[in-house]
């Protein structure tokens, strides 16, 4: 959960060569700046989703607005909408809930009793209360109250609130909601194994009868996503009654498996480019300006690479270090105009300008003006020129 937790709300990430994560090839990421685009487009590798969704994307004539710009502005307006509702909801729960409770007994530092509860939970964020049913033997609220206990000390309520707040920022993805769920789950079983752990005798049946009889009869939560109920009852005591000791190796395997894998997640895999995962060699050079005194062959030429981040770089072959050019921004330029950048081009130039879907610039610092160009189109999988 921490790597998800990770995954979705840090805009960035660093690389690894340990990353698990997919490595992409032959993927043309989505511009940054797509929906600025007077004629927006797309170039994933697929030639058939690259002409559709472009097509779809298309400004329609006479229109100044770029179609995009407007299906994201109602798209933000929705996404704000459900963010609002679902933390008004979480809010308004919890209102209601302590209303509900003011009838509640002090029993014990931070503890309390209730007459109309039937499921013990814990409410609060800095100073967290235990609730309990009225009429528990003295063994189940033993039991009980170190499950509560327990999840106090691990900071589930804390937990819980900044998981809330991730869920309601990406409400519409189903898969968010599924791994809230699992969360909650995985806290409530984490915390019956250590009521187990914790006691040095066999009260695995009792346990689990408590379990049962707190969840009938009639609740108090009304669904508060804040609150730790009972929640999940059958598998809780399908877990209690199953549940064996691990020793200490399982456990310390366990740890290593879990940091692991976690690390590997959360990095990204190491890359010099972010097109295709990979550095791009010359294979063609399809036109050198006469006003320089060198001249590239396939063997001299540099090599190039383009970053997660969207940084042109190159190295001369003989070099062990990356130079760095500047970042790559859309660059809308006409057919007429990109040809005059060349003093004589040839038919190899014209073919590639023709064919070239989508161009990128990046400009330099020197005194020279220099700017960078990366002509962009869809051939067999996907090729890209790199033109000077």
């Amino acid at each position: 959960m921490e790597c998800v937790a990770f995954r979705l709300i840090v805009p960035f990430s660093f690389e690894s060569m340990f990353s698990l994560m997919p490595r992409k090839t032959n993927v043309v990421p989505i511009p940054h700046d797509i929906i600025y685009q007077q004629n927006p487009q797309i170039n994933s590798g697929m030639e058939a989703v690259d002409t559709f969704v472009s097509q779809s994307l298309l400004t329609p004539a006479g229109a100044s607005v770029n179609p995009l710009q407007v299906y994201v502005e109602i798209g933000t307006y929705i996404w704000i909408l459900g963010l609002l509702v679902l933390l008004i909801y979480s809010l308004i729960s919890v209102l209601q809930l302590k209303k509900q409770l003011k009838s509640a007994q002090l029993i014990g530092q931070n503890i309390y009793q209730v007459k109309n509860l039937k499921t013990p939970f814990v409410l609060g964020l800095t100073n967290p209360q235990i609730y309990l049913p009225v009429g528990l033997s003295k063994e189940e609220q033993n039991y009980i109250l170190l499950h509560e206990q327990i999840h106090i000390h691990r900071k589930d309520h804390i937990i819980k609130i900044f998981a809330l707040l991730i869920l309601s920022i990406h409400w519409f993805n189903p898969l968010v909601w599924i791994a809230f769920m699992l969360m909650s789950m995985d806290m409530e079983l984490s915390c019956d194994e250590k009521v187990l752990k914790e006691v040095n005798e066999d009260i695995k049946k009792p346990y689990a009868n408590s379990l049962l009889s707190l969840a009938a009869g009639k609740h108090i939560l009304n669904g508060s996503p804040l609150a730790f109920g009972e929640g999940n009852v059958k598998g809780r005591i399908k877990n209690v009654l199953n549940y064996k000791k691990p020793s200490f190796w399982v456990i310390f395997l366990s740890i290593i498996i879990v940091v692991t894998i976690g690390i590997g997640l959360v990095a990204n895999p190491k890359s010099t480019a972010s097109f295709n995962g990979s550095s791009y060699r010359v294979k063609e050079i399809l036109y050198q300006a006469p006003m320089y005194s060198f001249v590239y062959t396939l063997d001299t030429a540099p090599q190039y690479c383009i970053s997660s981040d969207y940084v042109l770089y190159s190295k001369q072959i003989a070099d062990e270090g990356w130079i760095m050019h500047g970042g790559l921004n859309c660059y809308e330029i006409s057919r007429q105009k990109l040809y005059t950048l060349f003093d004589i081009p040839f038919n190899n130039v014209q073919e590639a300008i023709e064919q070239t879907k989508l161009i990128y610039r990046a400009d330099t610092d020197d005194d020279n003006k220099t700017f960078y160009m990366v002509m962009i189109y869809a051939l067999s999988g996907g090729k890209i020129y790199l033109s000077i």
